[in-house]
């Protein structure tokens, strides 16, 4: 007579292997809702506290919080963000005879911007500060000499590092890197540069000359005014 052998009962619980599983699935799940949150950014300062939070919750040590060991992380849509709407107000548009397919107002557009043909010279500035030094004042005044007898516009554009305006005179870091560029400015006239031949320009951080600011020597490349010949003319706008 055969003997029937009872089948083992199965271990109690789910199987190691579902675990991971279920850690893994989980994970992933978080990854994309992460991924759902940041897909449309709209507030700049909010973003780079969630990334240095993040950094921080792995163990990241720096960060644009800490000085001098910063490394400046710049959003990937930061063009789109900054996109100025401003509103338009009845009295601004133009009357013009011709009806036009949109009736009566008329539509102005830029549709030659500069193109710079040649670089020019930096001037640095010692940081938080808008005040040349006696050396680099000497520069501008020996740059301008070559400036001199030429009718191109010069392009005076401010830069400024993201080092906290916190009590300084200045509002913001756009405000900042506009008092540069006029203090160069002002100086190429004084040195007989026509004032009609200078647009001076305010970059703030916006347009950074290094992205990483690893130490101060790295930081102060951004505190500087550059200037930059354009292919336009004073007589293309001489009325």
């Amino acid at each position: 007579m055969a003997v029937k052998q009872r089948k083992s009962e199965a271990p109690a619980g789910a199987p190691a292997w579902m675990v991971t599983y279920g850690d893994m699935v989980t994970l992933l799940l978080t990854f994309f809702v992460l991924l759902v949150a940041m897909s449309e950014v709209k507030e700049d300062e909010r973003l780079r506290d969630f990334m240095q939070a993040v950094r921080e919750a792995f163990g990241y040590v720096g960060g644009e919080r800490h000085l001098p060991t910063e490394e400046v992380q710049v959003p990937k849509n930061l063009d789109e963000m900054r996109v100025l709407v401003l509103g338009v107000l009845p009295e601004s548009f133009g009357e013009a005879n011709d009806e036009g397919v949109h009736g009566r107002r008329d539509r102005v557009e830029y549709i030659r911007p500069a193109e710079y043909y040649q670089p020019g010279a930096r001037f640095q500035f010692a940081e938080l500060s808008a005040e040349l030094s006696a050396a680099e004042a000497a520069a501008v005044a020996r740059y301008a000499e070559q400036l001199r007898g030429h009718t191109t516009i010069i392009e005076v554009r401010g830069h400024c590092s993201r080092v906290p305006v916190t009590g300084t005179p200045f509002r913001d870091h756009m405000e900042l890197s506009i008092r540069r560029a006029r203090a160069v400015a002002d100086l190429l006239i004084a040195n007989g540069i026509d004032p009609r031949r200078i647009h001076v320009v305010g970059a703030g951080t916006t347009q950074p000359l290094t992205r990483t600011a690893a130490d101060i020597a790295e930081r102060r490349r951004n505190d500087v005014v550059e200037l930059l010949q354009t292919d336009h003319t004073i007589d293309e706008f001489e009325p």
